[in-house]
């Protein structure tokens, strides 16, 4: 294509232990994170920790998770992600009661078939599986599109072994290496599969190009490829990857409580048609957000709901590939366009409290409210700085008023504080001062 260009890596990496894969010489921007589930609380590791991170997981706790991706100190949202540093996958096989061991022996078919590539980790995560990709030197919070994109091709190919649909969100968590699976007391394992690190372009390469619908010959997986630079080809997976994790989140906070869940379904098919671009891929999707319902529809209205919302997604793609993935508002064509934020609410009834937790699916009040907030932040940031300016800026003043001060009583030792304060220009007290410091 005209407007690629390719992302290249200049160097290759290698990793040693698991841990790398978290905090490495390469990936310092931000700070990594454990979570406990049992009081709900955030420790961060940045690389001059890592001698901590490797204690809390040799501890042996219960229900220990750690970040894939590196964050803004304090703070574990997508707002404040500063570096994509892994792509992983979550397996839940268990719960389609296929044993680790065969679905093991499954994902080194699908290695070897070029379905996905080989990850740096294998995670025996108690119950199921975990498979963690690093990325070279991490990514920029930029890319995010693209890892979520990435990951949400891997679950595709996954899916029939319990891939969970819903871990695509760039603030995921997985179980913390070592730490102990409370549900039935098995102590998580890692195994390393690959120690060649990947470049996001290479693990690009497995998936359906963005700007396609057909996956590209196996010759061409495991080679370079580029990555389109256009923007709203961008900004259209931006914003459906961004959709598709807040409708798995409304889900979640309702307890599966859908009142409209045909409406829902053919909402959520239609923005995982635009990520997938596989009919078969986005069934089994919709199949599985059905099965965290109170009260799931039945299979053939799933069927029937999200193929209908595919289709209307694979000829809207269709229709802005060709207008050079610039959006179009003729409304007599006959196509439907993806659904706006303010209609999405509308339809589900999406109340603000819940909008609080979405990251895309907003209205104009929450997205004022978070505009007002972020200028807020910037602001008292920029303050900070002006105060720790302000008082290195009086610390070297004291420091050079000192300078003078022992000077002056070098050359004479007898001069009264009031003639001192004259000569350096200050109070007579002030002279008190300097005098006890030095």
């Amino acid at each position: 294509m005209g407007n690629s260009q390719p992302i290249l890596n200049n160097h290759e990496t290698f990793i040693d232990d698991w841990h790398e894969c978290y905090i490495s010489s390469s990936k310092i921007t931000g700070f990594v994170c454990t979570f406990r589930l049992n009081n709900k609380k955030h420790h961060f590791y940045g690389l001059n920790d890592l001698k901590e991170l490797i204690a809390e997981a040799n501890k042996r706790r219960k229900d220990v998770y750690l970040s894939l991706n590196a964050f803004e100190y304090g703070s574990r949202t997508a707002q404040s992600l500063k570096q994509i540093r892994n792509i992983g996958v979550d397996i839940d096989c268990y719960k389609l009661n296929i044993s680790v061991e065969a679905a093991t022996e499954e994902i080194k078919r699908l290695i070897i078939d070029l379905k996905i590539p080989n990850p740096n980790l294998f995670i025996h995560s108690g119950r199921g599986i975990q498979l963690i990709y690093s990325i070279s030197g991490g990514a920029s919070p930029k890319m995010a599109f693209l890892s979520q994109y990435i990951t949400t091709q891997f679950i595709s190919e996954l899916k029939h072994l319990g891939a969970d649909t819903s871990g695509t969100d760039v603030t995921r968590v997985f179980r913390l290496p070592y730490s102990v699976n409370s549900k039935n007391g098995k102590q998580v394992k890692v195994d390393m599969w690959r120690t060649l690190e990947y470049s996001l372009e290479g693990l690009y390469s497995y998936c359906t190009p963005l700007e396609r619908r057909r996956k590209p010959s196996k010759q061409r997986k495991g080679t370079l490829v580029t990555i389109p630079s256009n923007k709203g080809l961008r900004n259209l997976y931006s914003l459906n990857n961004g959709k598709k994790n807040d409708l798995e989140k409304l889900v979640a906070l309702r307890n599966g409580d859908i009142e409209k869940r045909n409406k829902l379904t053919y909402i959520y098919a239609y923005t995982v048609a635009l990520i997938l671009k596989n009919k078969e891929a986005t069934l089994g999707f919709a199949y599985q957000l059905n099965d965290k319902l109170a009260d799931p529809q039945k299979v053939k209205e799933v069927t029937r709901t999200a193929g209908n919302a595919y289709d209307d997604a694979i000829k809207f793609f269709e229709e802005f590939a060709k207008r050079d993935y610039k959006m179009w508002y003729q409304n007599m064509d006959g196509i439907i366009r993806p659904m706006k934020s303010e209609t999405i609410i509308e339809e589900l009834e999406i109340t603000p409290e819940e909008m609080e937790h979405f990251s895309i699916i907003i209205d104009g009040q929450e997205k004022q409210e978070r505009n007002t907030k972020a200028k807020r932040e910037k602001r008292r940031k920029e303050g900070v700085q002006e105060r720790e300016q302000y008082i290195k800026q009086q610390q070297d003043k004291t420091d050079d008023k000192l300078f003078k001060l022992q000077q002056l009583l070098e050359e004479n030792p007898k001069c009264s504080n009031v003639k001192l304060g004259q000569l350096l220009g200050v109070s007579e007290g002030y002279i008190r001062k300097l005098k006890k410091q030095l």
